[in-house]
């Protein structure tokens, strides 16, 4: 009977350790879109920081990368209240605050759109507008 009772108590303790405990994380999908809204193709490598709004500095900052698919998740977090920033080069960077509680995921999806990129000039229609070459000084001359 004891050994019916220690055998039955530890597949209690087996079948509650393993139910409902998820590590705390911030997941999601970014989307990156044209300057007029059209999606474009999922890209890995957008960086991903989690700002713990409430912890020390030195504490206060995990990253991490969409896949190939443009999803993310992010290491195991302690509870509290985060800044979400999602960059890559060439989009407008976005943010969202995402309270984490202990257990758990909170979804922070994006979307990420292009920086619209404006029309340079030629060096003959800068000359012509008499826009001096970047890094170029003109210093007169002492009279």
């Amino acid at each position: 009977m004891k050994y019916e009772l220690r055998r039955a108590g530890c597949l209690l303790a087996i079948v509650l350790g393993s139910t409902g405990c998820t590590a705390a994380r911030i997941v999601g999908k970014t989307t990156l879109v044209d300057e007029k809204g059209a999606p474009l193709p999922p890209a890995a490598g957008v960086t991903l920081n989690f700002i713990n709004l409430g912890a020390k500095i030195e504490d206060s900052q995990a990253s991490a990368q969409t896949d190939a698919k443009g999803q993310y998740a992010s290491g195991v977090l302690p509870p509290g209240k985060y800044t979400v920033e999602a960059m890559h080069p060439g989009f407008v960077i976005e943010r969202q605050t995402v309270v984490l509680g202990k257990h758990g995921s909170k979804k922070a999806p994006f979307t990420l759109k292009k920086i619209r990129e404006g029309a340079s000039k030629s060096l003959n229609e800068a000359q012509e507008e008499n826009i001096p070459n970047p890094g170029e000084v003109k210093i007169k001359p002492p009279l």
